[in-house]
């Protein structure tokens, strides 16, 4: 990481001229699941920039300087701060649990199993007439609020997120879970900050994760390691079955001190990432992100001294 430690040093060298100047509150908008990363980006920012106001507003009508969203929605103006992982989870309760973790569920299983079937597929169900049964008695639980990770989840099986068997929920992605647990009989799947317990580091004690057919140091890290264990092999190495997706940024107002806020969090601040259950952007990632937002500074230190 020392490239881009030292990029950003020279960045937030170069916006300096803005804490020297009227401070100007930053208002951020995020949502229930991210907010706790933030929250500690914000207070390990203030302590090396203490005259900082940064603030976090809510409500849909609400406006911001920065509001988190994924950026598998394919909004313009929009700067990664890190990356999520999806697995497929039920709950320990569920009635058919022996039966689904006596198999290992492959890539044509979870598309089967979450999404509605097309011609493809009907070849294959009919060929699977056990597991198909199976499939039939699991109700899908999937989010449809513009937050929701329900898009990149189909996006890795090639399918929309109007493809989605079941029943789809309003609000935070964190309500699927809750669906789950009320409806024993189902799956959903869920974000790593959500399925495990961030204190002890253990996947929570009511849920488990469909025995997902991959690679051996993965199988083992998600069959009985900790959210380290899974967040290590999965940063280091991409899978068919674990859905990876970028979060950020949309800038709503652009400044300088918002230019060093994200400048900060994409060097510093990663650290705090998989302590939150997120995964870190790649040196690459990290590294083009920080080059756009010195271009964009650079435009502005011209505009300001014209």
């Amino acid at each position: 990481m020392k490239k881009i430690k030292f990029t950003s040093v020279l960045l937030l060298a170069f916006l300096s001229y803005a804490i020297a100047s009227a401070q100007q509150t930053i208002s951020i908008k995020a949502d229930k699941s991210t907010r706790p990363l933030i929250e500690k980006w914000v207070e390990a920012y203030k302590v090396i920039n203490p005259d900082v106001k940064i603030e976090f507003v809510a409500g849909k009508n609400a406006q911001s300087d920065l509001t988190l969203v994924s950026v598998d929605e394919g909004v313009a103006n929009v700067v990664s701060v890190g990356r999520y992982a999806l697995l497929p989870v039920t709950t320990t309760e569920n009635p058919l649990i022996s039966d689904i973790q006596k198999r290992e569920w492959k890539e044509k299983d979870i598309q089967s199993l979450f999404f509605v079937a097309d011609d493809i597929e009907d070849d294959y169900d009919r060929s699977k007439n056990k597991k198909n049964n199976l499939t039939n008695r699991l109700t899908v639980y999937s989010g449809n609020s513009r937050t929701s990770t329900s898009v990149a989840f189909a996006a890795k099986f090639d399918r929309s997120a109007n493809d989605f068997r079941g029943k789809k929920i309003a609000g935070d992605d964190v309500y699927l879970l809750s669906a789950i647990a009320a409806d024993k009989e189902s799956v959903t799947f869920g974000a790593l900050e959500n399925i495990y317990d961030l204190q002890t580091r253990a996947l929570r004690p009511d849920l488990a994760i469909l025995p997902l057919s991959v690679k051996k140091n993965l199988s083992d890290a998600l069959a009985n390691g900790t959210l380290d264990d899974v967040i290590r092999v999965v940063e280091s190495h991409s899978s068919d079955l674990v859905v990876v997706g970028n979060f950020g940024f949309v800038y709503n107002n652009i400044n300088s001190e918002v230019d060093a806020f994200l400048s900060w969090v994409l060097s510093d601040g990663q650290t705090y990432n998989n302590e939150s259950g997120f995964l870190r952007l790649s040196e690459k990632q990290a590294q083009t992100q920080l080059y756009a937002i010195a271009n964009h500074q650079s435009k502005l230190w011209a505009h300001n001294n014209e």
